[in-house]
């Protein structure tokens, strides 16, 4: 379809009216309702005019040249140049010979030649014949052509070629229609002009990055394109490096994804297993979020790497893992998961000290300095045992499981012996020992209740959706304010028993009790505040 065609013009209307047309068209075809026909309307109108700019600059260009001097010619010669100069609408090919024939003759084929170049322009649609009749005569569109043709004017007829036969390639794929396919490309094997090295290369490229951009994949496609473009592995592969690498990778994509869904199904031994398992497997959201707080670097590089292959050759399948993407988890290898440690830490140790302390008559200063000591040593410790269970638990991966599954049966992830159960237990009786039975259960409260809120059944979505921000800003806001009037409140009673300046600092013998006997009644036991501070020196 040209187009003229597409706009409902013909190809000797003017720019203002291709202008007009487009506008009232416009009004039709909106880009939300019909994206497809909006652009293939776009399109023609660019593709209009472009085409009255190139006449309008071949027009200038003829104006330019001098009239031909007829002087001294034949009439044989005279009429030569009319048949070369005459229009080439609905001339046949056996007529486009013998017009040839006799201007070879007369030594005006150069004029026929430009005549024919216009035409070919002009009426895209209905003059590929005539196109690889000259491409077979006078060798267009490579290095033997006539120096003196007009390059724009070639160039233009070489795009619109290339349109001509990529267009019905590309709505075959589109449509996921591979016999349409199958006869756009036997199509292309008659221009004869592709059999130009330049031009080869040209639609190898073409066809290659078409394959790769295209959603819909077929096997049989690519080995029929193989087959006629000669790509093969080898030097002799006749495909873009680039792009062979990346169309042998999506035509071996489904032994790939069956591949790569056996290993989610398998322990998880390998960084492999556990990418696998993270993206294919069949758990539900929260233990693969579970799953992910035990990934190291090693894994998240699996994981990028299949994500990528997933994202490349299987669009279905990335549809159906949480929101509707391979990286839902991109966030995840950012975060930390090691906030419950230390929560259950300022928790136990807080709690402790109270419950432990105060009955043992210790003064509120000294509490509240044991409460921030231990908050330093205990988090040392805790980091330290984390990032050692951790790391050791990774190491090893199966025996973790397999303790986990022996010792604490009906408990899954992300609760384990290594990483979870002998540092929790060890924690526990440092805090046990320090602060009592009350310490120690304290943390371990903390971290069950906190292990059980994760295994609630998240909805899936994608990890980096912030779906309530304004809600976890005001909790961490909220969270920092109750910590500072808690520190707060603990400084104001740990001041209150605080000596002010210059109390208890008077002589002896200014003290109210020693000058009386001690027999005296305002001396008895227990004295008061008065009895044993004098008044204040008032400056």
């Amino acid at each position: 379809m040209s187009c003229w065609t597409v706009l409902g013009l013909t190809a000797d209307a003017d720019t203002r009216s291709i202008k007009r047309q487009y506008a009232a068209l416009l009004k039709q075809t909106r880009p939300d309702e019909d994206a497809e026909g909006f652009q293939r309307l776009r399109d023609a109108y660019e593709q209009a005019l472009h085409y009255k700019e190139w006449a309008q600059v071949s027009e200038d260009h003829e104006a330019d040249e001098p009239a031909w001097d007829l002087t001294g010619l034949t009439v044989v010669e005279v009429d030569a140049l009319q048949q070369a100069t005459r229009s080439l609408a609905d001339t046949s090919l056996a007529q486009l010979q013998q017009r040839h024939a006799l201007a070879v003759e007369q030594g005006c084929a150069h004029i026929l030649e430009e005549t024919l170049l216009q035409h070919c322009i002009e009426h895209p649609d209905t003059s590929t014949p005539m196109v690889d009749w000259a491409v077979q005569t006078y060798h267009w569109f490579s290095a033997w052509q006539r120096l003196e043709l007009d390059e724009e004017s070639i160039e233009h007829l070489l795009t619109q070629q290339r349109q001509r036969i990529t267009r019905p390639l590309a709505d075959a794929l589109e449509c996921e229609d591979s016999e349409a396919f199958f006869q756009a490309y036997a199509k292309c094997s008659q221009c004869l002009w592709l059999d130009a090295e330049v031009h080869r290369q040209w639609f190898n490229l073409f066809l290659s990055r078409l394959l790769l951009d295209s959603e819909y994949w077929s096997a049989d496609i690519f080995e029929r394109v193989c087959a006629g473009q000669g790509w093969q592995s080898g030097p002799a592969n006749r495909c873009p490096a680039d792009e062979w690498k990346h169309l042998t990778a999506r035509y071996e994509a489904p032994l790939f994804l069956a591949q790569q869904r056996q290993l989610a199904e398998e322990p998880p031994a390998t960084a492999e297993h556990r990418a696998a398992r993270l993206l294919l497997g069949s758990a539900p959201f929260s233990q693969r979020r579970a799953l992910a707080r035990r990934l190291r670097e090693n894994d998240w590089a699996q994981c990028r790497q299949l994500s990528s292959a997933l994202y490349a050759n299987h669009p279905k399948v990335c549809a159906d893992l949480p929101g509707g993407t391979a990286f839902f988890w991109r966030d995840w290898e950012l975060s930390r998961g090691e906030w419950p440690t230390y929560l259950g830490v300022v928790l136990a140790c807080l709690i402790g000290a109270f419950v432990h302390f105060i009955p043992l008559g210790l003064r509120v200063t000294g509490l509240f300095n044991i409460f921030m000591v231990s908050i330093v040593v205990f988090g040392v410790i805790a980091a330290g045992l984390n990032w050692l269970a951790h790391d050791l638990a990774h190491r090893y991966w199966l025996l973790d499981d397999w303790l986990s599954a022996r010792l604490c049966p009906g408990i899954v992830a992300p609760f384990g012996v290594l990483r979870d159960l002998i540092p929790c237990s060890l924690m526990v009786t440092g805090l046990s020992w320090l602060f009592g039975p009350v310490g120690g259960a304290v943390y371990a409260t903390t971290l069950a209740v906190v292990g059980l809120v994760r295994r609630r059944q998240i909805e899936p979505h994608v990890s980096w959706e912030q779906r309530h921000p304004l809600l976890k800003i005001c909790l961490a806001v909220l969270g920092v304010v109750t910590l500072v009037i808690l520190l707060g409140v603990l400084n104001v009673i740990a001041s209150q028993d605080t000596v002010t300046r210059n109390q208890g600092l008077q002589p002896w013998a200014e003290r109210l009790c020693s000058r009386l006997p001690a027999s005296a009644a305002d001396c008895g036991a227990p004295a008061t505040r008065e009895q044993w501070y004098g008044a204040e020196a008032k400056p």
